[in-house]
């Protein structure tokens, strides 16, 4: 049970990611709704501000806005995303490089081990990341930052340079033709959450983004036309998700780590670089607008970058296979890239008491 005083601090911080997000709408920023709560409850969090954040709220978020995003999958979309599939594999799996390569600088100017370098940089979820790292030997909490930072400055960063660059796109989707329905919104989503719930219940990892978008892609692939997700929603759901991210700024979390985090903000430019870098390689080598790549290859989370895909109207679909594709490539392989790594000599071996950890497959 939630204590009054609990919910008071819940409903406070969601207030200030409101504003936040109100704020950075009136000064016509890009991705307002995201950045706004990022920002504005970051920093309460770290002023001390009785804030609090709340994972129920973050699902509510992704429940609303892996709808929206699914949503967007029509036929002729996903005709467009098969058509692309080698080129997403074979992108994702540079972009591991890159971050694998990353972390070469991160260890020397951080002066930490390889282990904990290596998965603060390749691009993959904050828990999975850290837990995986702390397998091998490294250490979770500067992986844990790394991570949300990272999520943080590429939210913050590429949708705003895109924007200053004029990079939006004209995608049409069905958000543009299909109206908002009442009973047809209620009915979407509850099959997301029920779809959701099942997919949590079985264990699946991001079973609260990757359901929503699954039941988004049917009712598009099949036309169904029940609802598209009204402006208004999807803001609200940037606000949840936004907050809860800002509320994870602690104070004590970042004075404790002072030396370590303009390393990795070093780090992070190096990885946001190299990612941009093969995302216009790629848009060179498939005729794939260069706006659309170096956001489809950018090291951001599943959630925010596909967001700015849907502000800035570039090819929806595209992102979110890229990044999904990214996203389970990062945390199916990257133990055993590590592992291979090690045992090539690239990387010193762990210390005996470390090596009882791992698990042997």
């Amino acid at each position: 049970m939630i204590s009054p005083g609990h919910l008071g601090r819940i409903a406070l911080g969601l207030a200030i990611g409101a504003l936040g997000g109100a704020v950075f709408n009136a000064l016509g920023t890009p991705l307002p709704w995201m950045i706004g709560p990022i920002v504005f409850s970051g920093l309460a969090t770290f002023c001390g501000l009785p804030v609090a954040g709340t994972p129920v709220g973050r699902i509510a978020g992704m429940l609303v806005l892996g709808t929206a995003l699914g949503l967007y999958f029509t036929p002729e979309a996903a005709g467009m995303v098969l058509s692309h599939l080698p080129v997403i594999i074979a992108a994702s799996a540079i972009t591991l490089v890159v971050g694998a390569a990353a972390s070469f600088l991160l260890a020397r100017t951080a002066r930490i081990d390889h282990a904990t370098a290596f998965f603060c940089s390749v691009p993959g979820g904050v828990a999975e990341m850290s837990l995986i790292g702390e397998r091998f030997g490294g250490q979770p909490l500067p992986i844990a930052v790394t991570q949300l930072l990272r999520v943080v400055s590429v939210t913050i960063v590429i949708p705003s340079a895109l924007t200053l660059l004029g990079a939006g796109g004209s995608s049409t989707n069905v958000h543009g033709v299909l109206p908002a329905s009442a009973p047809g919104l209620l009915a979407t989503l509850a099959f997301s959450l029920g779809f959701s719930a099942l997919l949590a219940a079985l264990r699946f990892r991001n079973a609260w983004l990757l359901g929503p978008m699954a039941v988004g892609c049917l009712l598009g692939l099949f036309e169904a036309n029940l609802s598209s997700i009204p402006p208004w929603l999807s803001a609200a759901g940037q606000v949840l998700v936004g907050a809860q991210i800002g509320s994870q700024f602690q104070r004590a979390l970042l004075a404790s780590m002072r030396r370590f985090i303009p390393a990795a903000l070093l780090n992070l430019a190096v990885l946001m670089a190299g990612c941009a870098s093969v995302g216009l390689l790629v848009a060179h080598l498939t005729g794939i607008s260069p706006a659309n790549m170096i956001l489809a290859t950018s090291p951001g989370g599943v959630t925010e970058m596909c967001i700015t895909a849907k502000v800035l109207h570039l090819d929806v679909p595209i992102i979110v296979a890229f990044h999904l594709v990214r996203i389970f490539l990062v945390i199916l392989s990257s133990p055993h890239v590590f592992r291979l790594l090690r045992a090539a000599g690239v990387f010193p071996a762990m210390p005996a008491e470390d090596a009882r950890r791992v698990p042997a497959e």
